[in-house]
């Protein structure tokens, strides 16, 4: 009776880790089912949430477009060369060129290359502006701007730079809102 016992003992527990692998497999088989179900559900929400994301910036791109004023005032101009200064203290390039229509601007190629010098021969900038007058010449935006700009140079020892003038924009209103297409004089940037 023992012995019967024994091999009993000794079949279950051969028998046992071939049961316990094989149902660990079908687990994992399920787990990886499950895992792809899952990832599946993660692409359709992503997918959903891409396009919510997309119908968002549609409406608000349309928002934008309908707050943009269709007609040329002295506040379109002092948010344009708000712009235009917060580019200059902040001593981003890109914000400051970014109030410039590239498409329409004579010559941009060469402005944006003088605004590049500029930015590299100086360390920072403090500007102040007046807006004189701002009228409508056709479809563009003309602003007599009364300008101070102190620029500090990258080298130690130089002293800053101070410039005061009385700059002439011409802006336009565009697919992106109202740009300058151009400055005279435009060596006051160099």
């Amino acid at each position: 009776m023992k012995r019967i016992f024994f091999l009993i003992l000794a079949a279950s527990l051969t028998y046992l880790p071939t049961l316990f692998a094989q149902d660990q497999s079908s687990g994992a088989g399920n787990s990886s089912g499950n895992q792809a179900q899952q990832q599946d559900q993660s692409q359709n929400q992503s997918d959903q949430d891409k396009k919510k994301d997309k119908k968002k910036k549609k409406k608000d791109k349309d928002a934008d477009d309908a707050t943009i004023p269709t007609t040329f005032s002295e506040s379109v101009a002092q948010d344009i060369l708000q712009q235009l200064t917060d580019g200059l203290e902040g001593h981003s390039q890109r914000l400051m060129l970014s109030v410039f229509d590239d498409n329409k601007m004579d010559g941009y190629l060469n402005f944006e290359d003088q605004i590049e010098a500029f930015f590299q021969r100086y360390d920072s900038f403090r500007v102040h502006f007046r807006i004189v007058q701002a009228t409508t010449e056709g479809d563009k935006g003309v602003v007599l701007v009364d300008i101070e700009m102190e620029s500090i140079p990258r080298s130690q020892n130089a002293q800053p730079v101070r410039k005061r003038d009385q700059m002439r924009f011409e802006m336009e209103r565009g697919k992106k809102g109202w740009k300058i297409v151009d400055l005279r004089p435009r060596p006051f940037f160099s």
